[in-house]
């Protein structure tokens, strides 16, 4: 047997595992994905969440009806998630050209995504599910959005494309003396 054939028992399926695995690790290393991902991904983009949490938790008050005030929260929750998720799974279709697993995989959670959501919107005012629910795929969409963006050059600290050492300014050594066409 080959190395490649031992490297590839279990097809994609082993493959996929090793590539959700390491997009999953390798982020942490670079405090700039970090930083953007905690500002803008959870903060930022979840702004009506926040906004709705502050709310519930300030202004509701026991005697106040607690169902309405929870409407708000869950719905602002059951809003997050798709649209999170969705880009980010369209994002791994529309961007990974080379590893076909990889956009199965984005099709596959842009699937489950939708159905999640058309499952439990209608129930968002009166059914406490749809709440937990609703958080769990968010936890969720945020993991896929950080897989989407594992290898985005812009977030990462240094370009993994770059050459390593040397002055990228210096002159290069060697002439062209001789050289003819």
């Amino acid at each position: 047997m080959t190395e490649d054939h031992i490297k590839r028992q279990g097809g994609s399926w082993v493959e996929l595992w090793r590539e959700l695995k390491k997009r999953s690790v390798e982020p942490f290393s670079h405090a700039s994905f970090v930083i953007y991902f905690v500002v803008a991904v959870i903060v930022i983009g979840g702004i009506g969440f926040w906004i709705e949490l502050y709310s519930y938790l300030i202004f509701a008050s026991p005697s106040t009806a607690q169902e309405g005030s929870v409407s708000a929260l869950r719905t602002s929750v059951i809003t997050f998630f798709p649209a999170l998720a969705g880009s980010a799974c369209l994002q791994l279709v529309w961007a990974e050209s080379h590893q076909k697993s990889l956009r199965a995989f984005g099709i596959l959670f842009l699937c489950l995504t939708t159905v999640i959501a058309l499952a439990i919107s209608p129930a968002a005012v009166g059914n406490s599910s749809a709440l937990l629910l609703g958080f769990l795929s968010s936890i969720v969409a945020l993991w896929i959005w950080w897989i989407a963006n594992a290898k985005q050059k812009d977030f990462l600290d240094i370009d993994p494309d770059a050459p390593l050492g040397g002055n990228k300014d210096a002159d290069l050594s060697g002439d062209l003396d001789g050289f003819t066409f």
